[in-house]
């Protein structure tokens, strides 16, 4: 029996600044990151339907689809063997350090708790969606989050203030695996100050925030993505206060005077035939 569809949006993240600190026992990577959700995001629907896990996500169909595997893993967790039917309209870029994939799939985890009555608390839920990927837990929970180990351990941050920016995507993305091997071979460590972010964040300085802005794979990623290097630029040509590769990349994002410059610079830098430019802002946590 078909039931009606739940629907919510599903934000994307940046990252305001990224250090890795070097690799781990289990081979990952021990990073600090500042993660913060923006408004850019895609639509993700849920309903009971038929007798197994159906996902629509266009090219991106089927199990392959981290949404599709947390619902697998939720519907294990809670002893549920019924058919789900997920819909994702997809507006996130891919391969862009935007958590795309992450952020569906945290958006497929709380509207299947919905849709089941809540059967797993807050904990539980984060903890099943730590299972299903490095950023999962992160989108399911938003705002403004310091993260450490592999980006999944995460401690509220002072609430950053409302950033106006603009988001460029090359056309080229960039393989987050690829990156860290990158990384590895040419890189160079680096840590954050977590009391200067703090100061900054609870702060009224768009400009302090700009300041701060870091991310060691950055020049790792500018060699595989030249284009990064160069959109970077035309956003402090524009007149952003700082500009910085999200995550592995390949987006750039840029922080705009404010809402009319920021829709300004996207415009300007359309008519130039960049396809993949968007004026957006961060968003508090709805969790």
């Amino acid at each position: 029996m078909e039931g009606t569809f739940l629907t919510t949006f599903a934000n994307a993240k940046i990252n305001l600044a990224l250090a890795i600190k070097g690799i781990r026992e289990d081979g990952y990577h021990e990073l600090e990151s500042v993660m913060q959700s923006i408004g850019l995001h895609d639509i993700v629907r849920v309903r009971r339907s038929g007798e197994k896990v159906v996902c629509r996500c266009g090219a991106l169909s089927g199990p392959g689809n981290l949404a599709y595997k947390a619902a697998v893993e939720f519907l294990d967790q809670c002893g549920q063997t019924e058919g789900i039917e997920i819909e994702i309209e997809k507006h996130i870029p891919i391969q862009a350090g935007l958590a795309g994939g992450s952020t569906d799939a945290a958006a497929t985890l709380r509207l299947l708790n919905e849709l089941y009555g809540e059967p797993l608390s807050k904990d539980e839920l984060l903890k099943l969606a730590s299972r299903c990927g490095t950023d999962v837990a992160f989108c399911l929970r938003g705002g403004t989050m310091w993260a450490t180990g592999r980006g999944e351990q995460l401690e509220v941050l002072p609430t950053a203030l409302k950033l106006d920016l603009v988001l460029i995507k090359p056309e080229a993305g960039v393989n987050t695996s690829e990156a860290y091997r990158q990384f590895d071979l040419t890189g160079q460590t680096g840590s954050l100050i977590r009391t200067e972010w703090e100061k900054a964040l609870s702060g009224d300085s768009v400009q302090r925030i700009a300041e701060l802005l870091y991310n060691d794979l950055e020049p790792a990623s500018i060699q595989m993505v030249p284009d990064i290097q160069h959109y970077k630029q035309l956003l402090l040509d524009a007149g952003c206060y700082g500009a910085l590769m999200s995550g592995s990349g390949s987006s750039v994002f840029g922080i705009a005077e404010g809402a009319q410059q920021a829709m300004h610079i996207a415009e300007t830098l359309r008519k130039k035939g960049l396809k993949y430019v968007y004026a957006t802002t961060t968003v508090v946590s709805q969790y």
